[in-house]
């Protein structure tokens, strides 16, 4: 085909790109020219918030497959698209004031809205007064994150024969002792208790009470150590009400059982002690934990 009758083609093409606005996705919705026309790009990032911070942190991966919806009552747009493999969904459109983003609904009741919130905490779905201008790509972020059960068991399971075989998986009891042996447990007089044997931490188990909030606090914090170690609870993973880490929460409780072997009725830092032991006990019950990775999610609509 002769050269000089290809140009006249490419000429029409061109004009016909540059005319309107363009499609998402394609290589020319930054191009200087989009601002003659009054083109702009909206583009969405969904991102897996895996310590529920509200805040895209480094490593925090993108979600795929997540209904986003952007809207415009002036420039009549309705438009609905699904996230990418990198949480990014984009759109080509004409220059505004009034653009909306919402995220969809999963069916899942787990997942959970990080942000954008309100000062209540309040998840801000839809976004809006999104401003798109000429020539420019404008980002808005939503935050996600979904919530499991601990898989925590409790003191009672640790004292009886299924958690003695637990306890005794990689043929002796001595390495779990061990690891007890290294926390800051005290007894009903705050004296230090180390255990030498399953039925003597049964027997330490099966008399903790509150009296002494810190032997109370102890017989939480074995438990989690346990769990933690024979892998049915993620150190990792945060627990939102406690705002931190399990394995955090199990440093402050230690660090406070060093600090305060006795807290008896009116001491200053019972009410601290019983505060941690709650959020131990009820991780040791199954509390809903923040998954580190997104659990699975579809839309019916």
């Amino acid at each position: 085909m002769d050269v000089n009758n290809r140009n006249p083609r490419r000429a029409v093409v061109m004009v016909a790109l540059l005319s309107g606005c363009l499609v998402a996705g394609t290589g020319f919705a930054a191009d200087p020219a989009a601002t003659s026309c009054g083109c702009s790009t909206i583009k969405v990032k969904k991102f897996y918030d895996a310590n529920a911070n509200g805040v895209l942190d480094p490593g925090e991966p993108g979600v795929r497959g997540w209904k986003m919806t952007l809207e415009s009552a002036s420039k009549s747009v309705n438009s609905s698209k699904n996230t990418n493999v990198y949480g990014v969904a984009g759109w080509s459109i004409k220059a505004g004031s009034d653009y909306s983003l919402r995220e969809g609904t999963p069916d899942q009741t787990n997942w959970v809205q990080s942000s954008p919130v309100d000062a209540n905490g309040d998840p801000i779905n839809p976004q809006t007064g999104i401003v798109a201008v000429p020539g420019k790509t404008t980002w808005v972020k939503f935050g996600n994150y979904c919530e499991v059960g601990s898989g925590g068991r409790t003191p009672g399971y640790w004292g009886n024969r299924n958690g003695e075989r637990q306890m005794g998986d990689g043929g002796s009891l001595q390495p779990e002792l061990d690891l007890l042996g290294d926390l800051n447990l005290v007894d009903a007089n705050g004296s230090a208790f180390d255990p030498a044997s399953h039925a003597g931490f049964n027997a330490w188990l099966r008399g903790s009470d509150a009296v002494n909030m810190a032997y109370k606090l102890s017989s939480q914090l074995a438990a989690m150590a346990l769990n933690v170690e024979a892998g049915y609870v993620n150190g990792n993973a945060t627990f939102v009400p406690f705002d931190g880490t399990v394995i955090e929460l199990m440093t402050l409780a230690n660090d406070s059982l060093l600090a305060n072997p006795q807290t008896f009725v009116g001491h200053p830092e019972r009410a601290y002690q019983e505060e941690l032991k709650n959020y131990l006990d009820a991780l040791n019950n199954n509390a809903a934990i923040v998954s580190p990775t997104p659990c699975k999610r579809t839309f019916g609509y």
